[in-house]
């Protein structure tokens, strides 16, 4: 049998992060050799990604990773391909399942651009990394940017996005499902994304006491748990809010490592700055997020397009006071309310996308020319989308 490596690496990703892995394992594993390596920075212990995964995972340094040759590679996080060598074709699995109002106007192309395939869900997402491939490469080929990286694989290469749909999130609802909520109480979770991802003044640390105080202000029986990035309890900067929030009772700081599914459970709503984790929430839940991006973004291309994207499918706040607004409808919405809105984002985003045991499998097969192609960036950054319909209409 052909081999196939699968890769972990995102650092302190834990098992949230080890589960993107899943799908594509699951689809490959009888046709396939499967070989899953994680470094030891993930977070999970070897014995514990063995049990999500139910398959071996050998523990390995990065260096092993230039030794792969002439391989199929498939990763969980976009750094390892700038170690690989070029005679792998190497497919990238994005993180979550909706494009994010990034600060990088790239949008992260400078770690995706090596990668001879990309593959997501929701359409926003493909728009975005597509116009940050190719802007980067633009600038990349006219001089006006030079590679972060020492090399040997080339990040000015033809690169495919394929669309699948959301690879951990479980089948969609087909009515509001029951939820239980105790009386009086209502859970606010508070999800800030990685730090640096946003623009300044607009991540969720920046702005914490003006989104507390908004939701106490309509809500005062609620309730919060921040859940910050894995690895930003490490900055001196989270610690100390979190130190300035400890002492209010009705503030929980989730330390847990818990599965972000188990953190979704807890929550009536999340309130998140960029985390496409939002969106997750949904639809895990059933229930609506809220995006608070103030206005610092103002201007920014990548937040602008994201705002248009996402305007009329989320609750989106830029200010304290429409987020009071918003976060009162919201906790008094019927379950039916918040079912319609999972609707029709799940209609825009991803409707007519496949499920990840065909994509995967065909992908490893088909490479370049897989029918599940929702766009190709070419090595100049020229892209040419809307290849799904045609290839489905062909195989057809």
């Amino acid at each position: 049998m052909q081999n196939v490596y699968l890769i972990s690496d995102v650092n302190n990703g834990g098992k949230t992060y080890l589960e993107y892995l899943l799908p594509a394992l699951n689809a490959l594993r009888d046709d396939y050799h499967c070989i899953v390596l994680q470094t030891p920075t993930t977070g999970v212990s070897q014995q514990e990604a063995q049990s999500i995964l139910k398959c071996p995972v050998e523990e390995v340094e990065l260096s092993f990773f230039q030794t792969l040759k002439s391989e199929i590679v498939i990763a969980n996080d976009a750094y390892v391909a700038r170690l690989l060598d070029d005679s792998n074709f190497c497919i990238f699995i994005a993180h979550g399942n909706v494009g994010m109002p990034l600060r990088d106007k790239y949008y992260c192309a400078e770690l995706m651009s090596y990668w001879d395939a990309i593959v997501s869900s929701s359409r926003s997402l493909f728009d975005l990394i597509g116009t940050g491939l190719k802007l980067y490469r633009q600038d990349k080929q006219s001089g006006r940017l030079t590679s972060m990286f020492e090399t040997s694989r080339s990040d000015l290469r033809k690169t495919s996005l394929v669309s699948l749909l959301p690879v951990k999130v479980p089948e969609n609802f087909s009515a509001p499902p029951d939820f239980q909520r105790t009386p009086g109480e209502y859970v606010v979770g508070l999800l800030p994304t990685q730090m640096g991802i946003c623009e300044s003044g607009a991540s969720l640390f920046e702005n914490i006491a003006d989104v507390i105080n908004s939701v106490k202000s309509q809500i005062p029986h609620a309730r919060f748990i921040l859940r910050p990035y894995m690895t930003d309890f490490e900055s001196p900067y989270v610690q100390e809010i979190c130190e300035q929030l400890a002492p209010y009772d009705w503030i929980t700081l989730d330390t847990t490592g818990q599965s972000s599914k188990a953190f979704y459970r807890q929550c009536d709503t999340v309130i998140t700055d960029a985390s496409s984790g939002g969106v997750s929430f949904m639809l895990n839940t059933c229930r609506l997020p809220v995006y608070y991006v103030p206005n610092a973004n103002d201007g920014h291309p990548i937040v602008t397009a994201w705002l248009d994207q996402m305007g009329g499918l989320l609750p989106i706040a830029n200010n304290g006071e429409v987020l009071k607004a918003i976060i009162g409808e919201i906790e008094s919405l019927p379950p039916q309310a918040h079912f319609l809105m999972y609707q029709d984002f799940c209609e825009k985003e991803y409707s007519g996308l496949q499920h990840p045991d065909q994509v995967f499998l065909e992908l490893v097969q088909q490479q370049h020319q897989s029918r599940y192609r929702y766009g190709v960036v070419g090595p100049a950054g020229d892209v040419n989308t809307g290849l799904i319909n045609a290839a489905a209409t062909a195989h057809e």
